[in-house]
């Protein structure tokens, strides 16, 4: 199999995890009445996954690195699966908490497998590239489950038609993906030498708290807004959804067209800075103006920038080592893993902690105030990473 199909079955997969996740993100009112749940509850319940996530992400980097990325990824798609098939059968909140963790428990197994695809696979050329069309998966199908949301039946179903997803995309990456092409041998890594390593990295600890702040800024917007905008606005939760979703739908372009610009500019830290900043202007005077055609625009406007953001941080593992003469390739998937691990910390952090508690006491336009405001200050830990290999 070639690059472009391993790739693409892995994107698959990547974005099968979240659809019916973050379907919660639109339907937060039949939530509270269902699970018999406030704010700061669902809060917690919708951001579960992204702590536990968290906790697994260093390891199963290192595991990653050992026993190899297909299976360590259809194993955790399949806990993710198990989940996503538990929330059909959650009748209170302990056990919607329960289908949450198996969920968060898949993804974190999952998600550190990035990095290790691409530079298997990938030159170090096409890695900002490869990574902005992965990344894709998660912001499209995160906003499919934003979207369609309201329109199956019931909560069981969109677990059911999740479920499935799942197990379809499991079954293709099981079959086709392999560590990495023929003739090709990933070097096994020493786990203590590789964990020092990734933690004694200036890059790469500024990447993982750039991540996490990002995370922390964006993660509320797609929690809360729905529930907002049905509250202080007055707009239908169906609508709602779909508004906060171009965030995403938007977003998966930039993502693809940032990449491949800086790939041939230069200046990622550059690109880091002004689309965080742009996203987080833009994303916040849509909320304070209200009307429904100046969110459509401004929402659409800040995701497509903010689609550029992430891809860049999350393909320095890939090519950090060969700009970084310290940094081997076979220490990717513990520098994944602790990068992740900060992202991942940022998302389940900022919601329930943060954001929503804001919103109780003070008003959603003061929360997404200090939600906006995290995601921009992400720019200043840009300047702790190098400019990777450019693109002839």
């Amino acid at each position: 199999m070639g690059k472009w199909t391993i790739l693409g079955v892995s994107w698959l997969l990547f974005g099968s995890l979240v659809f019916a996740w973050y379907a919660m993100g639109t339907i937060a009112p039949i939530l509270f009445e269902l699970y018999k749940i406030d704010q700061t509850l669902y809060s917690f319940a919708f951001t579960l996954p992204w702590l536990i996530a968290g906790i697994l992400a260093f390891p199963a980097g290192i595991i990653a690195d050992k026993i190899g990325i297909r299976i360590t990824a259809t194993v955790g798609a399949l806990i993710t699966m198990l989940g996503t098939f538990l929330k059909v059968y959650t009748l209170d909140f302990t056990s919607l908490v329960l289908a949450q963790i198996l969920v968060g428990i898949g993804l974190g197994i999952v998600l550190v497998n990035l990095p290790k695809i691409i530079n298997a696979w990938f030159p170090p050329q096409q890695v900002g590239l490869a990574t902005g069309i992965y990344m894709t998966a998660l912001m499209i199908w995160l906003s499919l489950g934003l979207t369609l949301a309201p329109y199956f039946k019931s909560w069981s179903d969109i677990n059911v038609y999740g479920g499935a997803l799942i197990l379809i995309a499991l079954i293709l990456f099981a079959l086709i993906v392999r560590d990495a092409p023929p003739g090709v041998v990933i070097p096994k890594t020493n786990v203590i030498e590789g964990a020092k390593k990734s933690l004694s990295n200036k890059a790469i600890w500024g990447t993982a708290l750039g991540t996490f702040i990002a995370m922390a800024g964006m993660v509320p917007f797609q929690a809360l807004f729905t529930t907002a905008a049905s509250i202080e606005k007055g707009i239908d939760i169906a609508l709602a959804g779909a508004i906060v979703a171009m965030i995403t739908w938007a977003g998966w372009i930039g993502s693809l067209v940032f990449p491949a610009l800086s790939a041939k500019t230069g200046g990622v830290r550059l690109y880091i800075i002004l689309l965080s900043l742009s996203f987080s202007i833009l994303v916040y005077l849509g909320w304070v103006i209200g009307d429904i055609l100046v969110l459509w625009v401004t929402i659409t406007l800040a995701g497509f920038l903010a689609g550029g953001v992430i891809p860049h941080w999350m393909a320095l593992p890939a090519y950090l080592p060969a700009v970084d003469s310290r940094m081997k390739p076979e220490w990717v998937g513990g520098s994944a893993g602790v990068i992740n691990t900060f992202l991942c910390l940022g998302a389940f952090v900022s919601t329930p902690f943060i954001i929503a508690p804001i919103a109780i006491s003070y008003g959603f336009t003061t929360a997404f105030a200090v939600s906006a405001l995290l995601f921009a200050i992400q720019g200043i830990f840009a300047f702790l990473i190098p400019e990777p290999p450019r693109a002839k």
